[in-house]
């Protein structure tokens, strides 16, 4: 009976395509929307041995803490011994299984870190974690990603393979069908020091880059950023930057686990629950120095809470999202500035500004020269954000930017 054989068939078809598309209809990538899920991504990696007691088990129970981050997939490191097991210490496959469903009822895809041994079938073990609805892969050799793009082609939900960037790229980092679609980039994060002059070259070439740039500023093989650039006195000021920096250019972002925390060498742990109230009578006890979760999000001017609206802004502006990026050059006050532009500046879609000061000290800084050049009219920025609690306008012909502050506003005339 044709029509019986069709039916199976098509009943076939479908539930394959409901393993691998982990999507809904209209949700980015899931073939129903046009547009490619990890343009602009904000991936969010993750060690399960680290993140929460019970490995696998338990990130399910964190996943509306990180869909509140715009999070659009998880980075799983640190999970398979061989490339096709999950690592006993950590769970199981009916773990990974029961986050792979869970993360999909909330718009989050899981991707995982490929670490091959020199015997390993990179081409099985592809096979394996696709199966079991994976979105992707990341795979630090770049020349690996060829054999990986071949085999995530071949099935649907715009499975991804990202690679880490070379200081010198070959022919396989240069924008085909079988190169990676994203390239981690530290670089720009990651320097000895945190300057103007030392990130601003590195951050201009990551802008516009085929294929797209991913930034980082931590990762599983980098020291904590807040114990790398923490002055010990503008600590919350400074990480507020890096999130700037990670959400605001044209690039995707990778958060690693608890930096919107504040997470250090130090005190790498995070801390779920909010701390028990003193008992009647009693003194309060000393402040628990690891950064805590639900203490964090009480609070309106935290760290979790200004990532979240870098986040937000991050994924619903439109000139955020995809405008140019112009990087100014303000290196001699030690001032990192950029501009985003739309491809057509107008009073509904204004060009926007991003300033961040370096130093501990306020700057009087003019972008009036800058406007000029680039032809974009404005007297003002509107506010959108800013990292202190000031309010009001700032004129381009003059402004105080206060100690180690982000300011982002519309350019308005």
């Amino acid at each position: 009976m044709p029509s019986l054989l069709a039916l199976l068939l098509a009943l076939t078809l479908s539930a394959t395509a409901l393993s691998q598309t982990l999507a809904r209809p209209g949700w980015a990538g899931s073939g129903m929307n046009a547009d490619p899920w990890w343009k602009h991504a904000v991936l969010y990696q993750l060690d399960p041995q680290n993140f929460s007691e019970n490995g696998l088990k338990s990130i399910p129970t964190h996943l509306d803490y990180l869909q509140s981050l715009g999070i659009d997939a998880i980075l799983l490191t640190n999970t398979s011994p061989d490339a096709q097991t999950i690592d006993p210490a950590l769970g199981t496959i009916d773990d990974l299984d029961d986050l792979i469903h869970q993360a999909s009822r909330r718009n989050i895809r899981v991707l995982i870190d490929l670490k091959p041994k020199v015997n390993t079938d990179l081409a099985a073990a592809a096979r394996f974690w696709l199966n079991r609805g994976i979105a992707g892969f990341h795979i630090a050799d770049p020349t690996q990603a060829a054999p990986l793009r071949k085999i995530t082609n071949a099935h649907i939900g715009q499975r991804i393979v990202i690679a880490d960037l070379t200081e010198n790229p070959t022919k396989s980092q240069q924008n085909s069908n079988y190169d990676p679609q994203l390239l981690f980039n530290p670089h720009p994060g990651t320097q000895p020091r945190l300057t103007a002059a030392t990130i601003r070259p590195p951050l201009e070439s990551a802008q516009d880059q085929h294929p797209p740039h991913v930034l980082l500023t931590d990762g599983p093989d980098l020291k904590r950023s807040m114990t790398r650039y923490a002055d010990g006195t503008h600590n919350v000021e400074i990480a507020k930057i890096l999130a700037a920096l990670l959400l605001t250019s044209r690039t995707s972002a990778n958060l690693y686990y608890g930096q919107e925390l504040g997470l250090t060498e130090t005190y790498p742990t995070i801390h779920w629950e909010a701390p028990p109230p003193p008992q009647k009578g009693q003194p309060a006890p000393p402040p628990d120095p690891n950064p805590n979760a639900a203490v964090e999000e009480a609070n309106a001017q935290s760290l979790l809470n200004w990532y979240r609206q870098l986040s937000a802004l991050h994924h619903g502006n439109a000139t955020i999202a995809s405008g140019a990026s112009i990087i100014l050059n303000h290196d001699d006050q030690n001032v990192l500035a950029w501009v985003r532009k739309p491809q057509a500046v107008t009073a509904i879609s204004p060009a926007m500004v991003v300033i961040c000061n370096l130093t501990a000290q306020p700057v009087q800084l003019s972008l009036k020269a800058d406007m000029q050049r680039l032809h974009l009219k404005g007297s003002f920025l509107r506010t959108t954000m800013r990292s202190d609690n000031a309010m009001g306008p700032m004129h381009l012909e003059s402004m105080t930017i206060p100690p180690y502050a982000v300011y982002i506003g519309e350019l308005r005339y």
